[in-house]
């Protein structure tokens, strides 16, 4: 276990006292934004919607070698952007968006990727952009749609987490990647699980961290909770981009996303302290993040089954046994129970490691030494 020394930017809400394997860096990154979709062809949503463009924001690290098969695609969380790693240059930081600005400089899972460090771009090409209907530099709500010259807003087409999928795999296609390593935490991990199931011959390995074959009761409730926080708030409904009630559905999301344990660690001796703290998340969320792709995420975060349409989970997961695949619970984690995690891992005759921390869901953000390690013994 390691312990926080710091609340800091974007999705990695915390930084460790522990410090990364390597000290060395990658150079300053800078991100791109492909057409993957154009409008001659558009994209066809799972639910039926259409979107006459499809472009993803993301940013590569290393070079695809001669073989073209040392790629590893990192599918990043709900709220997360396609900067995993680095940090950016002024010139770079100055011509960003005012929500990427917000996210920070500092990529979210910088700890491992870097020289000497478990994703090396001396070895691997690390790709990883922001999912659709995010709001982060890829299609989403914020876009403009090129049929009324104004955004999408609620107009904004329901979506999947096999649509989030579908797109990435058009990312590699527009990179030359042939096949690769997939990664993901959280909806992450849902997307790398689709991944897997919808193109199986494009699939190296597979690790899914905190992250379930289905969305359950369970989490589909923490989702409604805080999708009712935003539609509750008049400001929604008035237009704002950051209503007070995204505050109040951070603040429910990170009860989900941390643990009882890792409260009383920090604040036992201030309990005041855990509600100021939920409070400084969410106020700081309002700055970084946009309504209605929260929405749009969290909704298609609550599509995510694996069996649908392949005849029940256990038969989908039964796919996943030619492909060498990893799945990560944690110990402490509310929102997506080891065991839940774990027999994802047994339907799918992979290997199961467990992250133990106080910190939660969020360990698999926070705890990246031991995600590391368990890396160090998958990957190679």
């Amino acid at each position: 276990m390691s312990e926080i020394a710091l609340e800091t930017w974007g999705e990695h809400e915390a930084l460790l006292l522990k410090p990364p394997r390597s000290p060395l860096s990658i150079p300053p990154p800078t991100p791109r934004t492909a057409v993957l979709f154009p409008r001659r062809e558009g994209f066809y949503t799972e639910l039926g919607g259409y979107l006459p463009e499809v472009r993803l924001r993301f940013e590569t690290y290393g070079r695809l070698n001669a073989r073209r098969e040392n790629a590893v695609l990192v599918f990043h969380a709900l709220t997360g952007s396609a900067h995993l790693a680095g940090t950016y240059d002024e010139k770079t930081f100055k011509a960003l968006s005012p929500l990427e600005k917000a996210f920070g400089k500092e990529g979210w899972w910088d700890a491992l990727v870097g020289p000497g460090r478990i994703l090396d771009p001396a070895l691997y090409y690390v790709v990883s952009a922001n999912h659709l209907g995010s709001c982060y530099g890829s299609t989403g709500p914020l876009s403009i749609d090129p049929r009324t010259g104004k955004p999408y807003g609620r107009a904004f087409p329901s979506i999947t987490i096999r649509d989030l999928a579908r797109a990435q795999a058009r990312l590699l296609d527009h990179l030359g990647v042939e096949r690769a390593t997939v990664i993901g935490g959280s909806l992450g991990g849902m997307v790398a699980l689709e991944f897997a199931l919808m193109y199986p011959e494009r699939v190296k390995k597979l690790v899914v961290l905190a992250a379930p074959a289905r969305h359950g009761p369970w989490a589909q409730a923490f989702n409604h909770l805080a999708r009712q926080a935003i539609l509750q708030d008049p400001g929604y409904w008035a237009g704002e981009a950051a209503p007070k009630g995204m505050a109040l559905a951070r603040g429910i999301a990170m009860m989900s996303y941390r643990a009882p344990e890792g409260f009383a660690a920090r604040w036992n001796e201030a309990p005041e302290e855990g509600p100021s703290y939920l409070d400084y998340q969410g106020e700081k969320f309002l700055r970084r993040f946009h309504a209605e792709s929260y929405l749009v995420l969290s909704r298609a975060m609550d599509t995510h089954d694996v069996g649908r349409g392949r005849g029940g989970m256990e038969a989908a997961l039964k796919r996943l046994k030619e492909i060498p695949s990893l799945f990560v619970g944690i110990d402490t984690d509310l929102l997506y129970p080891p065991w839940e995690v774990r027999e994802a891992a047994r339907l799918a005759g992979a290997r199961y490691r467990e992250i133990k921390s106080p910190h939660g869901h969020d360990a698999f953000l926070i705890e990246t030494d031991q995600v590391e390690e368990i890396l160090d013994a998958f990957l190679p």
